[in-house]
């Protein structure tokens, strides 16, 4: 890899612990771009988001529930929809004070509401469990946390609060949900049928896979906004209202095309029915306000709502009023997590430009609004069981991008991009993550614009390779006819996932794959050492390497395949539960197909299969056991696995609570020398080839199983690479390993990220490294880095900035993030959190309230390699 115009020669990486005296006030360099909201309306809004509590709210399920009872004996489409209908009309509208843009999924500035129909035994047991901490795996928000005063209206769970008066209706919608949601029904299913379901079972209790994650199985895609924005539902209902006059069922397959066509007309008089009762509730708010120009604010709100989604967009207010209720519509209809809005840059632009050209609005104005859009998109939670909200730690991925091209291959920047990046940057908050499309005809001012973004320290955008996004779209959609058009309108859902505008099916994946523990299986006969459940047959005593890297490439590919099958199950069950609907309608292809999304219906419909966590450890500990016991002979597997088994003499994390490999504290040094042998080993990320080699070979057997099996719609899976938070709770259950990681630490983050402190021969390596593996193949490939704010400071930073990530992408690179944070500061934030309420840091694919973090992922972020710390 060329070298770039950063001088990393003078890096110097923090020694840890940090003294006292290093913790004084300023004694830490801050981030150099600090920006507030524009306007007083802005940080008004912000403050009593960052106040607010992180509400429960059945009031969606509870009236879904009601109305699925009532429609017993329906097909299943029409009573699906008809469940849909009568609960979006009649939720509760409410309009927050000080809001532009209205309207959202729970009574609460800050809510997650519940889909019963899904999974329903986890509310119960967080109601019985309130307050109180149900395990020591999946700790979540443990890192300093939100304070809130003692209410007696409110029970407090976890993260979550819920108003007492909503228990008991929860409760009994749970009691009828027994049995009947997918997960039950699921769970059954499987146990009758499933050929490897002892396996699975036991996979489950070593957490060689997490636990089941059906609660929120939807997502990671991009809807078609602009079917609301451009069209109105009004033109879908009068559609399918032809298609069904014109439409004679002759077969069964045609006669369920009839149902879903009913099934759309009925989800999309509800959405706009939603919206009236919004209008309505604007005309009555209007009525009582005694302020002139918040009066005329909700009489133009009351309008909008009328007009919207109805009709098509008028006006930029309109058009951004309507994909938001497009957003948060086809959120409703499954507990969807990754659903991202995509380039509304290039979807608003044109009423942007119309309206800026008459005069209609100014730039300033649009500003704010996209401003108070992303705290709309931050107050906008999701509530899973402990094990999801400590493997995502609670985000929900809301992706939104800029930069790219054109249908026709042209540099496609705007204007409304660029305040995009500048809303990021002045009102910074964990939602939407911001992502920017880089190719050579990028403009400077956008990759400027965002280079300042970036150096907020929010950890956004993300960076992706526009040209590597397309290859990868039509060559793992050539079989379904991809066109170059289709390609090029590439986005991402979720977190680095690629994927397209409106056509393609979402990313409906089980969840993640321990690579660690898949190793300690190898490494123990077979035999998982927390548990003792067997889990593979005798593996037998191994005489060369390459016996020992088949018998994990065997244990690995068993396994990935278990999951895969035990998907497809789960799926099946999906589909005669809750077959989307509302969600079909905004992907293009399925009502012109009358097949919603989970049938077939979308254009695209190839699907992602499982992510994964700790590829790089096991890489990394693979290397070091063909240097020291096949090549060197310095010691024998023997050996290591029994200092594995006392942690190398330190600590066990499991038994000091602490487990950050920074503050564990070594007892005895039987095992010292042996440790460090294992820590000087080859690491990936130095640009290495020993390691290297083998990293990539790892993934090429992950890849090609993957794409070996056929998911639930009849196409292969195609594999996807990243960890978002799993890397810390899939620690926890791991001994110590061969790479010198000790007991119950966090794995590696991301996918290419080095394991900290272990990328000593700097970020180009790094980088160089990263580029070996092939991402063309792969939906999604992760890297994090971290930089000190010293090493990309004023305009000359950001340009030495913008060339590393080119320099990367040049040779290949698909993805890039940054946190520029100094470390110390992080360790203050620690100690502090009450100073640093509004603190947001990159995790992985997303970015996290500080203080919301487990302690176990702040802990890692900390460690994380930190390049250019002394100036450059």
């Amino acid at each position: 890899m060329k070298t770039s115009t950063l001088d990393f020669e003078n890096l110097k990486t923090p020694k840890w612990p940090p003294t006292d005296e290093e913790l004084k006030e300023d004694s830490y360099i801050t981030r150099e771009v600090k920006k507030e909201p524009t306007t007083e309306r802005g940080k008004r809004i912000k403050k009593v988001f960052l106040d607010s509590r992180c509400m429960l709210d059945p009031e969606f399920s509870i009236l879904y529930t009601k109305e699925w009872k009532a429609s017993e004996g329906e097909p299943l489409l029409i009573r699906r929809a008809r469940a849909y209908k009568y609960a979006i009309e009649n939720i509760t509208p409410v309009i927050l004070k000080d809001e532009l843009i209205t309207m959202q999924k729970t009574r609460y500035m800050r809510g997650a509401p519940v889909y019963l129909q899904y999974s329903q035994k986890f509310y119960p047991h967080m109601i019985k469990n309130a307050t109180g901490v149900d395990d020591n795996i999946y700790d979540v928000g443990m890192g300093g946390g939100r304070k809130h005063k003692e209410d007696d209206k409110f029970i407090q769970m976890g993260i979550f609060s819920m108003d007492k008066e909503d228990i008991k209706p929860l409760k009994e919608c749970c009691k009828y949900w027994e049995g009947k949601c997918i997960e039950d029904e699921a769970n059954k299913f499987l146990k009758d049928t499933m050929p490897e379901y002892e396996d699975l079972s036991n996979a489950f209790k070593s957490v060689l896979y997490p636990p089941s994650l059906v609660s929120i199985m939807e997502g990671r895609f991009v809807p078609a906004y602009d079917i609301v924005v451009n069209k109105g539902l009004n033109s879908v209902i009068k559609d399918c209202t032809k298609k069904i006059k014109n439409t004679l069922p002759t077969t069964r397959e045609v006669s369920e095309k009839i149902m879903f066509w009913r099934a759309t007309i009925l989800v999309c008089e509800g959405v706009i029915n939603w919206a009236d009762n919004y209008s309505k509730k604007a005309l009555k708010l209007a009525e009582k306000e005694e302020d002139a120009k918040r009066k005329i604010e909700l009489l133009k709100m009351a309008k909008a709502l009328k007009w919207v989604p109805k009709n098509p967009a008028r006006t930029f207010c309109e058009g951004l009023q309507a994909a938001w209720i497009a957003h948060i519509a086809v959120a409703l209809d499954g507990p969807i997590v990754g659903l991202s809005p995509g380039r509304w840059g290039q979807l608003l632009y044109p009423l942007y430009k119309k309206d800026i050209k008459i005069k209609r609005i100014t730039r300033e104005k649009v500003v704010e609004l996209m401003e108070l859009m992303r705290i709309k998109f931050s107050s906008e939670e999701y509530v899973s069981p402990r094990s999801w909200e400590a493997l995502a730690s609670g985000n929900l991925f809301q992706h939104m991008v800029v930069g790219g091209v054109d249908k026709h291959g042209k540099c496609c920047d705007n204007e409304l991009e660029e305040i995009i990046l500048e809303a990021g940057t002045s009102m910074q908050t964990t939602q939407p993550t911001l992502g920017i499309m880089v190719n050579s005809k990028t403009s400077n001012k956008l990759l400027i614009k965002a280079a300042e973004c970036t150096k907020t320290g929010a950890g956004y955008p993300a960076w992706f390779n526009n040209e590597k996004s397309i290859e990868h779209l039509l060559q793992n959609h050539r079989e379904e006819g991809i066109t170059i058009e289709d390609a090029r309108d590439v986005a991402i859902g979720g977190c680095v996932e690629l994927q397209m505008e409106g056509t393609c099916h979402g990313i409906c994946h089980p969840g993640f794959f321990n690579e660690v523990k898949c190793l300690e299986i190898v490494l123990n006969d077979g035999v998982d050492p927390r548990t003792g459940i067997r889990l593979f047959e005798p593996l037998g005593e191994f005489e060369t390497f390459d016996e020992l890297k088949k018998a994990w490439f065997y244990v690995e590919e068993k396994f990935l395949r278990i999951y895969m099958h035990y998907w497809n199950y789960v799926m099946a069950v999906h589909r005669e539960i809750n077959p989307l609907i509302m969600a079909s309608v905004l992907v293009k292809d399925c009502v012109s197909k009358g097949k919603p999304l989970d049938s077939n219906g979308a254009r695209y419909n190839k699907s992602v299969t499982l992510l994964n966590s700790g590829m790089v450890n096991v890489a990394n500990s693979l290397s070091a056991i063909k240097k020291l016991v096949f090549e060197d002979r310095s010691y024998t597997l023997t050996e290591i696995k029994t200092a594995m088994s006392e942690n190398f003499g330190f600590e066990r994390a499991d038994k000091i609570g602490n487990f950050s490999m920074l503050e564990q504290k070594r007892i005895y040094s039987k095992y010292k020398k042996l440790h460090k042998n294992l820590l000087d080993a080859p690491k990936f990320g130095n640009n290495i080839d020993y390691v290297d080699d083998i990293f990539v070979e790892l993934w090429n057997h992950f890849n090609n199983t993957c794409l070996s099996e056929t998911t639930y719609l009849g196409l292969n899976w195609l594999p996807a690479a990243l960890s978002i938070s799993a890397h810390g709770p899939f620690g926890r259950v791991c001994g110590a390993t061969p790479d010198g990681r000790l007991a119950g630490v966090s794995l590696t983050d991301g996918i290419l990220s080095a394991t900290p402190g272990t990328d000593v021969n700097g970020p180009i390596a790094l980088l160089s490294s990263g580029v070996k593996l092939d991402s063309v193949k792969m939906r999604s490939v992760q890297l994090n880095m971290k930089i000190h704010p010293n090493a990309i400071k004023k305009l000359e930073g950001s340009y030495k900035l913008i060339d590393l990530v080119k320099t990367y992408f040049e040779q290949g690179g698909y993805h890039i993030q940054f946190n520029i944070v100094d470390s110390l500061m992080l360790r203050d934030a620690q100690k502090h959190p009450e100073k640093y309420r509004d603190l947001i840091v990159r995790v992985a694919g997303f970015s996290a309230y500080w203080v919301e973090l487990g302690k176990p992922i702040q802990d890692e972020i900390i460690a994380r390699t930190e390049y250019g710390s002394t100036g450059f």
